[in-house]
C-alpha cells in the first residue's frame, strides 16, 4: 500500500513539473522603435512692400491736387512649415478734427463740437485687392475702418500654403466733387494688420 501511494505522489510531482514546463514553454519575437518624438511646425509671416520694407503709406497735404488717389501693394509670405489662413484687420483707425478754421466752421457747423471727429475718413472710398482682384471695399471713418476685417472674415478662407505668398493692394480714391472745406485740417491714422492663423481640420 505504502509502494502504491509513494508512486502515486511521485507521478503526481512528475506530472506538475511537466505541467509548469510547458506554461513557461512559448515562441517569442520583439522589436523596439526607437528615437519617437513629437516635433511642432511653425507657422510665420512676412510682409514687404515693393521696395522690400514693411513701410506705411503717408499721404500729406490733401487737396494740393484736386482729386485724391493712390495706392500700396504688400507681398505676404508664409514663412512657416504649416499652411495659415490670412486675415487682414484695419486697426487703430482715428479721425482727427485738428482744430476747426472760419472756412471749416461755414461748411461744417458742428466743427469742434465735442465727440466730433474728422470728416477725412467719410470722403475716401478704400478698396482691398488680392494679386489684382478687389475683395473688400469701405471708407475710412473710425467705425467703417476698424469693421473692415469682419468684412474680410466674411470672405471664403484665404490659406497661404508653407513657401506661398500673394499681394495685398490697398487703393484709395476721393473724386475732387466729394469733398469740401469740411475736411480742412483733418487727419486719419490707422494700422494695417496682417495675421497668419493655423488651419484647424
Amino acid at each position: 500500500m505504502n509502494k502504491k501511494v509513494l508512486y502515486s505522489f511521485v507521478m503526481i510531482i512528475i506530472v506538475a513539473s511537466l505541467a509548469v514546463s510547458g506554461t513557461y514553454a512559448y515562441f517569442t519575437a520583439d522589436r523596439t522603435t526607437s528615437a519617437n518624438r513629437f516635433s511642432a511646425g511653425t507657422l510665420d509671416l512676412d510682409i514687404s512692400s515693393n521696395d522690400g520694407k514693411l513701410e506705411p503709406f503717408v499721404i500729406d497735404n490733401i487737396g494740393a491736387s484736386a482729386t485724391i488717389s493712390g495706392e500700396k501693394t504688400w507681398t505676404v509670405k508664409n514663412t512657416g512649415s504649416l499652411p495659415g489662413k490670412l486675415l487682414l484687420r484695419l486697426q487703430n483707425v482715428v479721425n482727427n478734427e485738428n482744430g476747426c478754421n472760419d472756412q471749416e466752421k461755414k461748411a461744417e457747423p458742428n466743427c469742434g463740437l465735442e465727440g466730433d471727429e474728422g470728416d477725412l475718413g467719410s470722403i475716401i472710398t478704400l478698396k482691398i485687392a488680392l494679386d489684382g482682384v478687389d475683395m473688400i471695399e469701405t471708407n475710412l471713418t473710425s467705425e467703417d475702418g476698424n469693421s473692415l476685417g469682419s468684412k474680410w472674415d466674411l470672405l471664403e478662407d484665404i490659406v497661404l500654403e508653407a513657401g506661398e505668398e500673394k499681394k495685398i493692394t490697398v487703393s484709395w480714391l476721393a473724386d475732387e466733387d466729394s469733398y469740401g472745406n469740411e475736411i480742412q485740417s483733418d487727419d486719419i491714422q490707422f494700422d494695417v494688420n496682417f495675421r497668419l492663423v493655423q488651419l484647424v481640420d
